[in-house]
Formats: C-alpha cells, sequence, structure tokens
C-alpha cells in the first residue's frame, strides 16, 4: 500500500511499511467482564503478532512532526482495493496547572477525599482526564491486591478548565498502605478520535445490553474503508498518593 499524509503548507509525509515493530510483540485480550453483579471469566489469549499480522506503517525518515490545531489529510492506494481518503484537524496541547484538595494546592493526594484537577484554558474541544496509581513492583509487593481509590476515567470538555474527582469509598484496614507514586493525565482528542473511542464506546456498550449490532467496523474521519484517523495530545504530572 501507499500512504502519504498532508498538511496544509504543501507539506507530504509517506509512511511506509515496517516488516516488525519492536515496541509492541504481542497483544493482552483481557475477556473477563461484568454485568450487573455477574463477573463472567473466559480464557484469556495472547495474540503474537509475529503470528497473527498486523501491518504497520510509519514515518521512517523522522520528518513527520504533528502541530497542534493543524489540517492533516490522509491518502491510501493500494492494488485492487478502493482508495482511502481522512481528513482531521489536530487538538491544542493540554498543560495541567495543579491538582487541589481541601482548597489548597497538593503534591500529595488522599483517596478518599475529592480533589479538583485544574489546567490552563484553551477554548474548545474534547477529551480525557485519567488517573492512575503507580505501583513500585507488582511482582514483589502485593499492595495492589489490596489498595484502594486513586483510579479514574473520566471525560472532559476543554470549554471547562477543571474537573471534580470524587473521593473513594475504602473500608478500613489494619495494615496501613504506604504512599506511591501517582500519575494524572490529560488527553485532549480531535472529533474523529473522541467520536470513535469515546462515544462509540458508549455506543457499544448500550448495544451490548440491548443486544443490537455493536459499532464495529464504523469509519469516523475516512472514506473508502473502517476504522479512524484520529489524533490527541496529552500531558502528565506525577504526584504522590495515599491510601
Amino acid at each position: 500500500a501507499s500512504i502519504f499524509v498532508t498538511d496544509d503548507q504543501g507539506g507530504s509525509y509517506e509512511f511506509s511499511f515496517v516488516e516488525k515493530v519492536t515496541f509492541i510483540d504481542t497483544i493482552d485480550i483481557d475477556t473477563t467482564y461484568t454485568y450487573g453483579p455477574w463477573t463472567y471469566t473466559l480464557d484469556t489469549t495472547i495474540y503474537d503478532t509475529n503470528d497473527i499480522r498486523i501491518n504497520f506503517y510509519v514515518d521512517t525518515t523522522g520528518t513527520f512532526i504533528p502541530q497542534p490545531e493543524s489540517n492533516y489529510q490522509l491518502s491510501i492506494t493500494a492494488p485492487g482495493f478502493d482508495p482511502v481518503s481522512g481528513s482531521l484537524t489536530t487538538p491544542m496541547i493540554p498543560t495541567i496547572d495543579s491538582l487541589v484538595q481541601r482548597g489548597q494546592a497538593a503534591d500529595t493526594i488522599n483517596a478518599t477525599e475529592p480533589f479538583d484537577i485544574f489546567w490552563d484554558s484553551q477554548g474548545n474541544g474534547k477529551g480525557m482526564i485519567t488517573g492512575e496509581v503507580l505501583f513500585n513492583n507488582q511482582e514483589a509487593d502485593t499492595t495492589w491486591q489490596e489498595w484502594c481509590g486513586g483510579f479514574f476515567e473520566q471525560a472532559v470538555d476543554f470549554s471547562d478548565s477543571s474537573a471534580f474527582i470524587p473521593g473513594s469509598f475504602c473500608e478500613e484496614t489494619i495494615d496501613s498502605h504506604q504512599a506511591e507514586d501517582y500519575f494524572v493525565r490529560l488527553t485532549a482528542m480531535d472529533d474523529n478520535y473522541y467520536e470513535y473511542f469515546i462515544t462509540g464506546e458508549i455506543g457499544e456498550y448500550a448495544n451490548l445490553l440491548l443486544n443490537y449490532p455493536t459499532t464495529k467496523g464504523r469509519s469516523v474521519g475516512i472514506e473508502g474503508g473502517f476504522g479512524v484517523f484520529g489524533s490527541i495530545a496529552s500531558d502528565g504530572i506525577i504526584r504522590v498518593i495515599v491510601p
């Protein structure tokens, strides 16, 4: 296939086929899911990308450096297939300002209490904010198995400049857990990415409950094929969290 991305300044960038991508060897498919009070666990299969063919096309020249708030067009041609085209406008790069708990900027977050996350105002746009506790060594330290709180995913509208994160209700335990690193990421998404992965995920969940066909096979931001032509930009900070 021949794959090109162009910009409004006349730049054209060719993406080349790479036989093996070193940063992805396997895809771990989690087949455990919860419906109401019941949890179902199916066999978990690891698909080795050396056996299951996944085609990767990357900019091997290093000259393609996407810019915020810029327009890009996609063109894919392959013998025997219809051409694929797409377009997008990249989002602005977000910047997290602070985490505020008990009315003060906090370097240490208490997982059981609510807090606010503030970012620099950037007008319109949508995205997601997430929080993750970074355990030092999950193999040697089993603290993560009993840890409560801190993990969250929340869609955000960048017309606002903050998000409220409710505290987690955690039962008291005799053993006191040590403080852990806490990673908060703010991700801005272009319209295509948000519609496919955020709005589309909600639709697929509703379809699952209503026994409707899923939205897999959709095309967002492209014509002539399935999938999505999208972009994201993110900012992250590391703080300390205590249970």
